[in-house]
């Protein structure tokens, strides 16, 4: 990725130090990325089950701890955890009966949800989440790299992009294929970290979005807004808060 994929500049500030990885950001929209960039071909490996364990072993501080749990918990009492939101999303824009698409559906936990009021499938890189998907009823899963995909004569009402952009080695591909598969009036939501956000300014290096390099590419709401509109997506609507470390969005593809 030698230029911005939002705006083609060739520019680029190394604006964090992580490990092996730097973090460069594009000067002119503030997009950034990690350097290296990990190879698309090498990305299956990454979401091996023995991988995914890895991950989730983390080492965090007691408060990290207690804020990470005080959340799961207010989340399951509110009902507002991520499948709900975009539950809740799809059938303020959507008929039931739609065709929805989830791409990184992981185990299929969405997608369960979602199957209350729509025809859903999901696709997923990962052997082993997808195995998991596929073992609850009522959903179509396919295992596979997106971008190589076949979904000849295949179109949707909605597609789901869930906690997935950030890991992705081409975003600006996503999104095309994403608009390519949807109907007219069809539409697309987006759950991704908020490098716009305070919390990445004032922690910097400690950010909890950074984890490269299962985190490869960060936008903020304009340059998401931005490559979005560039795709051919119209009524295009960034949701964001300063101080949350995660944004939404909207996107329609109209005539």
């Amino acid at each position: 990725m030698l230029n911005c994929p939002v705006c083609d500049n060739e520019k680029w500030l190394k604006a964090y130090k992580i490990g092996q990885w730097a973090i460069d950001e594009c000067v002119v929209c503030g997009f950034a990325k990690i350097n290296p960039m990990p190879t698309q071909e090498s990305r299956p490996e990454f979401f091996t089950n023995d991988n995914i364990v890895k991950r989730k072993i983390k080492k965090f501080s007691a408060l990290q701890r207690f804020s990470r749990v005080m959340k799961r918990a207010s989340n399951k009492v509110l009902r507002r955890g991520k499948s709900e939101i975009f539950y809740k999303e799809l059938l303020s824009c959507l008929f039931p009966g739609a065709k929805i698409l989830d791409v990184g559906c992981g185990d299929g936990s969405f997608l369960a949800l979602a199957s209350k009021k729509f025809i859903c499938s999901g696709i997923e890189i990962s052997g082993h989440l997808a195995n998991l998907a596929k073992a609850r009823e009522g959903l179509n899963i396919k295992l596979g790299n997106f971008l190589e995909a076949d979904f000849v004569g295949e179109k949707y009402d909605g597609i789901t992009l869930i906690s997935l952009l950030e890991h992705l080695t081409d975003p600006a591909g996503t999104f095309q294929k994403c608009f390519d598969l949807l109907n007219d009036k069809g539409v697309l939501l987006v759950k991704t970290v908020n490098y716009g956000c305070a919390n990445r300014k004032i922690k910097k290096e400690n950010w909890i979005g950074f984890r490269p390099p299962d985190h490869v590419v960060y936008f903020d709401a304009s340059n998401l807004k931005r490559m979005l509109e560039k795709i051919g997506f119209k009524k295009v609507e960034p949701s964001s808060w300063i101080f949350n470390d995660n944004m939404y969005c909207t996107a329609w593809r109209l005539k």
